[in-house]
């Protein structure tokens, strides 16, 4: 355990993510940061603050197949999220399973949007040609 930023009670896990990331975490806010390299992922923590999750965060960190957590203003099938109550960013990592992740990077969660969007773009070109 170390002393990341805000995060009184961090570690870097041994474990990677289902992407193949490191992750590191706080013990008293649960909240966890992926990224590539270790130094970037605590950085990213660092970045975060240390707040207990609302009951909308706390739904979504705890999500599953089982219990399936419904964004505040958004649907089941919600890729991304930003709490209107804190202000914390959440991507669908999972539709089936119902998995979310908390994103900790500004830059990752532009590049999720961007992606996104994308998706959105191709989806709707290929509905087009079709028609």
């Amino acid at each position: 355990m170390k002393e990341i930023g805000p995060h009184k009670q961090a570690e870097a896990l041994d474990r990677k993510d289902i992407n193949g990331r490191y992750m590191v975490m706080c013990r008293d806010c649960e909240t966890y940061a992926h990224a590539f390299k270790i130094a970037e992922a605590e950085t990213n923590l660092s970045l975060t603050p240390c707040i207990k999750d609302c009951q909308n965060c706390n739904q979504l960190r705890h999500s599953s197949s089982i219990k399936p957590a419904v964004p505040l203003g958004g649907t089941c099938n919600t890729l991304l999220h930003r709490c209107p109550k804190d202000g914390r960013m959440w991507w669908q990592t999972n539709i089936y399973f119902h998995l979310w992740q908390q994103v900790t990077s500004y830059a990752e969660w532009v590049a999720l949007k961007q992606e996104q969007t994308d998706l959105w773009d191709e989806h709707n070109l290929r509905r087009l040609r079709f028609w």
